[in-house]
């Protein structure tokens, strides 16, 4: 039996819409969001940048160019294309042979690493949670811990606050942000954000009395180290103390203090590049996911990692929940895993991650749902969790309940696009929502939709 059965069975018994409306009054002060208008001009992507080369320079202002903007493995491809080297004969034989020795070497080196075979955008557009990062027009967004405030980065690299109380948008954005990749709010702090980009991270501070709707440059640090880009994930410890940033290409995971503008990696040989970073609710751990098979769960007080392995291929997406409960789910899989602080997250070398939900894909109301999961999210009361797949365009939300050392996961409702042109790009629970959960959707439209789930003892 299929846990959407029971999504069937609630609309078949109550009479009720799989997608419940979000006009409700407990969101009618909620920014409304629609980033489509804010997108004014067009980027051009780095694999269009070969094409802007002039073929009237002569052929050594050609290969200067192409050393400069792309590097001196690009130049020395051009340099080896005869084609384009029509001029010297030699040069092309000896670039073509000098390729030859740095694509063993290369091989060589992707073998021992190859975590290092993607660079720049490629790495964050592979490992992004969001749905078509390199084309979504929200990239990643987070709800601030206490206020009704939601900072989303657009494609356009800028990271935009709305507000529930104030009518101005402040626009974060400087030169040295590019490629947007996270953002995070630092807790107990009304005006600190973390960017996660290419060059590193930016900490912006931000008062939140100013009436300026675009700080300047002067507002933001930019943390960064040398191999530790481009910046995958960002986020701040609970305590709002630490800062751990996370890259695909380093095998390292820094916790930063930011005060001092210094790093401290925690380094692991083994398991490629970090990938992204969980804090537990409670601060003492921190679930690191890595681009192989392997993850590791950190205690904070000790920074010694417990290594775990995934059973079919790197995980995409992890969440923890009350009770030191940590969910994940890996690439390609339709199953959602528990590693529970009791008997698991205690070093026992015959202890296993428990399955908890099986969303193998099933077809519902003429819709198919379900399938390899994408990215998941646990609302702060540990009561709702949310799932997003690769291969379905609607959202299931589950009811989760902890009883008797057994966590329990139930159909709640389901999210569908309003047309079928829509997909999902990201998602986020608001944390300050008191009478429920309140999911908040990007969709591929430039559409943010806040979906309330509020507490009704008829489910």
């Amino acid at each position: 039996m299929s846990i959407f059965d029971g999504f069937q069975d609630l609309y078949e018994n109550h009479n009720q819409s799989l997608t419940r409306n979000d006009r409700n009054d407990s969101i009618k002060k909620h920014p409304v969001i629609n980033v489509t208008r804010d997108l004014h001009h067009h980027k051009i992507s780095d694999e269009n940048v070969s094409m802007y080369i002039n073929v009237e320079d002569s052929f050594l202002k050609k290969i200067s160019s192409v050393w400069y903007n792309q590097g001196f493995m690009e130049a020395l491809s051009i340099a080896a294309d005869t084609r384009i080297n029509r001029e010297s004969k030699l040069l092309a034989i000896t670039a073509s042979y000098a390729l030859k020795v740095t694509s063993i070497f290369s091989t060589f080196r992707y073998f021992l690493q190859p975590h290092l075979k993607d660079i720049g955008p490629k790495i964050v557009s592979k490992y992004s949670r969001t749905r078509n990062w390199s084309f979504a027009p929200v990239k990643c967004m987070t709800w601030h811990p206490y206020t009704t405030k939601i900072a989303i980065a657009t494609a356009d690299d800028a990271v935009r606050i709305y507000c529930s109380d104030v009518t101005f948008v402040s626009t974060l954005k400087c030169k040295a942000q590019t490629h947007v990749s996270s953002v995070s709010w630092r807790p107990y702090s009304a005006s600190e954000i973390a960017v996660g980009c290419e060059q590193g991270v930016i900490v912006w501070t931000v008062d939140p009395n100013s009436m300026f709707t675009k700080p300047s440059s002067s507002n933001a640090v930019v943390l960064k180290r040398s191999g530790h880009s481009p910046v995958t994930d960002v986020s701040w410890s609970p305590n709002g103390d630490l800062l751990v940033s996370c890259c695909g290409a380093d095998t390292s995971m820094l916790v930063w203090d930011v005060s001092m503008e210094v790093a401290v990696p925690l380094r692991r040989v083994a398991g490629g590049g970090i990938v992204f970073a969980r804090w537990s609710l409670d601060a003492s751990k921190i679930f690191a996911a890595t681009s192989s098979l392997i993850f590791r769960v950190w205690d904070t007080i000790t920074w010694t990692p417990e290594r775990w392995c995934a059973q079919g291929c790197r995980v995409v997406a992890a969440c923890w929940g009350p009770k030191d409960i940590v969910l994940f789910a890996a690439k390609g899989e339709p199953i959602v895993y528990a590693l529970r602080n009791t008997g698991l997250l205690n070093g026992a070398k015959d202890s296993k991650a428990q399955p908890v939900l099986d969303v193998t894909k099933v077809q519902l109301s003429e819709q198919c749902i379900g399938g390899p999961i994408l990215d998941m999210c646990w609302d702060p009361t540990g009561k709702y969790l949310a799932l997003m797949f690769e291969e379905s365009y609607i959202i299931a939300v589950f009811c989760t309940t902890y009883m008797m050392m057994q966590l329990n996961v139930f159909p709640c409702c389901l999210v569908q696009p309003q047309d079928d042109c829509e997909m999902p790009s990201t998602m986020a629970f608001q944390q300050n929502f008191t009478d429920g959960a309140c999911l908040t959707i990007a969709w591929s439209t430039g559409r943010v939709q806040h979906f309330p789930i509020i507490n009704n003892d008829e489910y």
